[in-house]
């Protein structure tokens, strides 16, 4: 049984997809929502794995709203929170009691059902991060994680997984061999591009399999609307 919640749409309206989120913002996350489904038709990519290279890149805001447009379109969606050190989900849902969570399942403390909960407003269901532990890389290091990811991907379209930034720790490669592709968050005009290069080699060359770049905070006009977008990176 999931435990029914329904907190409060997060503050900024930009943030999270709702009725008045700008219509360049909700297209740009339809278009995203587009390309995964031409990369993902053959049923074979279900978990998808969320990073950027720094902080502050808007991983966790991309990984809400795609989440929140694929259920839009009729998928029946998970959302889980892997950012073991840092997370940010529970902020942007305004869930104020954390409790348990993948760091309870992870460490054997609670099973699956006693972790997820349906977010109502969004129309998706949720695994938050839980209690952050001492040794975030060791705890998701564990087949159990694959394990998990496989067990879920047999009752959902989609499930998408937010995980820290790969340019500052070792999580998100660990996290992105457990799920069938990643996709990698890049903020217009904000990491250097020789930091950005070299946090998609050691991708590669760990063997993520990188799905594509989503340019976030770009603005192709003069207004101030933000969005995001994503083209394919390559083989």
């Amino acid at each position: 049984m999931f435990r029914k919640n329904k907190p409060a749409m997060a503050r900024k309206t930009t943030d999270i997809i709702d009725a008045k989120a700008p219509f360049q913002f909700v297209e740009a996350y339809k278009s995203l929502r587009t390309n995964l489904d031409f990369m993902t038709f053959s049923g074979e990519i279900k978990v998808i794995s969320v990073t950027s290279t720094l902080p502050d890149e808007g991983k966790t805001s991309v990984s809400i709203n795609l989440a929140r447009t694929l259920a839009m379109s009729g998928n029946k969606v998970l959302l889980i929170d892997a950012d073991l050190r840092n997370p940010s989900i529970h902020r942007y849902l305004n869930v104020r009691n954390v409790g348990t969570g993948l760091s309870s399942v992870l460490s054997g403390q609670s099973i699956l059902k006693e972790v997820m909960y349906t977010h109502e407003v969004l129309g998706i269901d949720v695994i938050l991060s839980g209690p952050i532990p001492p040794n975030p890389s060791e705890l998701l290091m564990r087949s159990k994680t694959k394990e998990i990811f496989d067990e879920l991907k047999e009752k959902y379209d989609y499930i998408i997984v937010d995980t820290p930034p790969a340019g500052m720790i070792t999580d998100a490669k660990i996290v992105a061999h457990a799920t069938d592709g990643t996709l990698f968050v890049i903020r217009h005009r904000f990491a250097k591009k020789d930091v950005v290069a070299k946090t998609l080699r050691d991708l590669n060359d760990s063997e993520t399999n990188v799905l594509g770049i989503v340019m976030n905070n770009y603005s192709a006009s003069s207004t101030d609307d933000s969005y995001a977008y994503a083209y394919h990176y390559g083989e």
